[in-house]
């Protein structure tokens, strides 16, 4: 290798972990001004000092030597030609740009802590579709199999973030444009990643979750997809559309819930009954009052509700199921306005409505941060500019977790 650009990658190893040249020279018993020479390319490195150097550092020596840094910028340059409307504000791009850089700094943080590897516990390895009803039945048999694996069974899912989270998924929301819902991103540096946009309501927000979750179990193998206006008719957007529906409605709690309505049954009620002389059985037919079972757009709130979607979401799942007629499907949409007061007036309407950008949603990524940084400060992995900068670029406050991290490091000795 180039004796300059090995020189640079050891500089920029050294200040990853935060150390000066000196301070690595004491470590490591190197003679004054060695570290000034070696990074700029002044003399010669020895094989012993490389595996020196990638010890301190946390990285093998097979590491200086591939080109992970065109790989990245390679990376980003792909991001940006995929997301034109990110090319055209420097502050979506800017954001993007940072939550891949938190990804990577916590991909980091793990390696140096020896955590475990995060790899994905299932594969759903289905061909890529080949007509809608294809992409839908992938979709839902995938949602279904998922809900299983969890354990969830027909309950709502509460913490979305946390479960996918709990899969080894780097989740963010951030200023996307508005007709972008989100990215799946997949980078051998930091693994996978999904983005969704924060200026989103909630309930939006969930769902674009669950879609670009069933992008990671599905279609891991692309580097970068893009979630918005323009590719919605895909075959794979369907199917992660398919996926999400059925992940946050499950047909047999929707079912549960009609039920405890008393509807959704068949309009007509046979009772049989065996004649104790056994001369036959007696029928007798009830039928149910006329509209009992039909369910009304109050009916539709209060699930939508439940399972954190939108009233719109909530309509087509139903209607896909065959709760609903397309005729009735048509009417329900048009009584969304109805419905938001039935909710508004059992004072429901607030969190799945609203917009909150990253103080809610990000808390699963900012926590898991948090943990890693103190732990590598504690461990003394990470130098105090170090944590600060991490501070910095997770939006934690730095002098207060300076002060719990020392804390921590002085009851440890």
């Amino acid at each position: 290798m180039d004796l300059k650009k090995l020189a640079k990658r050891i500089s920029q190893a050294r200040k990853r972990v935060g150390l000066s040249q000196e301070r690595v020279e004491q470590i490591l018993g190197m003679a004054q001004k060695a570290m000034s020479r070696i990074e700029s390319a002044e003399r010669l490195v020895s094989t012993l000092e490389l595996d020196k150097l990638a010890k301190l550092f946390h990285m093998s020596i097979q590491d200086f030597f591939e080109d992970k840094e065109s790989d990245d910028e390679e990376f980003i340059i792909a991001l940006h030609r995929a997301t034109p409307s990110l090319e055209k504000s420097f502050k979506f791009q800017n954001e993007v740009d940072r939550c891949i850089q938190i990804c990577k700094k916590g991909a980091f943080l793990e390696q140096i802590l020896n955590l475990p590897l995060k790899q994905r516990s299932v594969s759903y390895s289905f061909k890529n579709p080949n007509n809608v009803l294809e992409a839908i039945r992938q979709g839902e048999q995938a949602a279904k199999e998922e809900r299983s694996r969890f354990g969830i069974g027909k309950l709502p899912i509460f913490d979305l973030v946390e479960l996918i989270s709990s899969q080894g998924i780097w989740c963010a929301s951030t200023d996307l444009p508005s007709e972008m819902s989100g990215l799946f991103l997949h980078h051998s540096s930091f693994g996978r990643a999904i983005l969704i946009n924060a200026n989103h309501a909630r309930f939006r927000q969930r769902f674009s979750y669950a879609h670009e979750y069933a992008h990671a179990l599905f279609d891991s193998d692309h580097k970068i997809l893009v979630s918005d206006a323009k590719n919605a008719s895909d075959l794979i957007e369907t199917r992660a559309n398919a996926f999400a529906a059925a992940f946050l409605l499950p047909e047999e709690g929707i079912s549960e819930m009609i039920k405890s309505f008393n509807k959704g049954n068949v309009s007509r009620t046979i009772f049989a009954i065996s004649d104790l002389a056994d001369q036959g059985v007696l029928e007798e037919k009830i039928r149910q009052s006329v509209g009992k079972q039909k369910l009304t757009s109050y009916d539709l709130a209060l699930i939508s509700h439940r399972f954190g979607v939108s009233y719109q979401a909530c309509v087509y799942r139903l209607h896909s199921l065959r709760f609903l007629s397309q005729k009735q499907r048509e009417e329900l949409l048009e009584e969304e306005t109805q419905a938001k007061k039935y909710l508004k007036t059992l004072n429901l309407v607030d969190e799945f409505e609203q917009v909150d950008k990253r103080s809610f949603w990000q808390k699963e990524l900012k926590t898991y941060m948090f943990r890693l940084i103190i732990e590598a400060y504690r461990q003394e992995k990470i130098s105090r500019g170090l944590l600060m900068e991490l501070c910095n670029l997770v939006d934690l406050p730095a002098v207060a977790v300076l002060e719990l991290a020392q804390n921590e490091q002085d009851n440890n000795l």
